[in-house]
């Protein structure tokens, strides 16, 4: 198959990558580190920072190292548990990367994230500013989840989706996802028959996507990275899922090649503010439902919202908050920074623009969500 247009363009331009390694790839004898990966890892990583091009490396496999270093043959139940084993494993982890890419004059950093460090904007900015000075002092970051403090409620749920959310965040222009199958098939591609997807154009992709067991320390499967290459996408980043068993797998992708699972990004490029605002929490704070007239206006006259388009509020936010905004069928059609407290807003909703300041005791009044505070979200796309 010819490479399309859309992916060789944009491999034309790209100056920044993030690069996944997953637990089933690093993988080795004992569910230990597999020495030789990371060495070949490392060398495509030395190549492709030699041609200018910025890295970040996502990097799973530190409860698994862990596990190695003490013997432990099964991922344990407790949480406890795990989270000492990750604490072992990510120096062990650190300490291999280390010496490997110093073998080709490579610096490395870690950075260690929990879901609340990109939920909150100060926090996410911080996390940022560190990677981007990292970068610019020619350091490769080298990013993991903190599993040693993580609980449910603060976890990424796995580094697919952490490699998706840096790539957004930074800005990056293709995101490569290295696992140990040849990219996203029709089918389970132990069944016979089943062919390799080339190319995604449009979500959702497969549903029958068998789950397998796979390491007894990973948590990912296809489809979280299907889900990962979706958000990435949605952003407007090239996204790639291969075999990082494949000889110079990252080199290849770099050049073009029609080898794993290519995904068609959207068009839309966004601000490193409205990057946050569309893909930098889990969850927002509220809820505000409008009426068509104001869909309208925000989908296909790029207004802000308005409160005499508001016709509900849920939850018990506060000024400056993230809150999604539902049209009348329910469906999610943006989310942004909202102007007015939950129970400001309810005593407003309906109210033409020159009725609030009296409502409120205010001088003046605002938007319930000024379009720079705003991320759209395009028809046929949820957030």
């Amino acid at each position: 198959m010819k490479t399309p247009e859309f992916i060789r363009g944009r491999l034309k331009r790209v100056k920044r990558v993030v690069v996944k390694v997953g637990t089933h790839l690093l993988r080795g004898e004992g569910e230990g580190l597999n020495l030789q990966v990371m060495e070949a890892l490392a060398r495509q990583i030395a190549a492709i920072r030699q041609r200018g091009v910025e890295v970040i490396l996502v990097s799973s496999g530190a409860v698994g190292a862990g596990a190695q270093a003490m013997g432990v043959k099964q991922r344990p139940e407790d949480v406890s548990g795990r989270q000492a084993l990750a604490a072992i494993g990510q120096a062990h982890l650190m300490h291999q990367y280390d010496t490997l890419l110093a073998a080709y004059g490579v610096r490395v950093a870690q950075v260690l994230l929990t879901r609340d460090g990109l939920d909150h904007r100060q926090r996410y900015l911080n996390a940022r500013n560190t990677l981007e000075t990292l970068l610019k002092w020619d350091v490769l970051p080298i990013v993991n989840e903190n599993d040693t403090v993580a609980v449910e409620e603060l976890k990424f749920g796995d580094n697919d989706r952490l490699s998706a959310l840096i790539a957004t965040k930074m800005g990056a222009d293709l995101l490569a996802i290295l696992t140990d199958v040849d990219g996203v098939f029709d089918r389970s591609p132990s069944e016979e028959g089943a062919k390799r997807i080339p190319v995604i154009s449009r979500f959702p992709v497969v549903s029958n996507i068998e789950e397998r067991a796979g390491s007894a320390f990973g948590l990912g499967g296809m489809r979280s990275k299907l889900e990962a290459a979706e958000l990435a996408t949605r952003a407007g980043i090239l996204t790639h899922i291969g075999n990082g068993h494949e000889p110079d797998l990252l080199l290849r992708v770099l050049a073009g090649e029609m080898v794993g699972t290519w995904f068609k990004p959207q068009q839309r490029k966004l601000s490193g503010r409205k990057r946050w605002i569309a893909f930098g929490k889990r969850l927002c704070d509220g809820r505000i439902s409008v009426d068509a007239g104001a869909e309208r206006a925000l989908r296909e006259r790029g207004k802000s919202l308005l409160p005499s388009g508001v016709t509900a509020v849920e939850g018990s936010f506060e000024e400056g908050d993230l809150v999604q905004v539902c049209g009348p069928e329910g469906r999610e059609i943006a989310r942004g920074l909202v102007r007015y407290a939950a129970q400001e807003l309810q005593q407003i909703q309906g109210k033409k623009t020159r009725e609030v300041p009296a409502l409120l005791g205010r001088r003046e009044s605002y938007e319930v969500i000024h379009r720079d505070d705003m991320v759209v979200v395009e028809e046929g796309e949820d957030t």
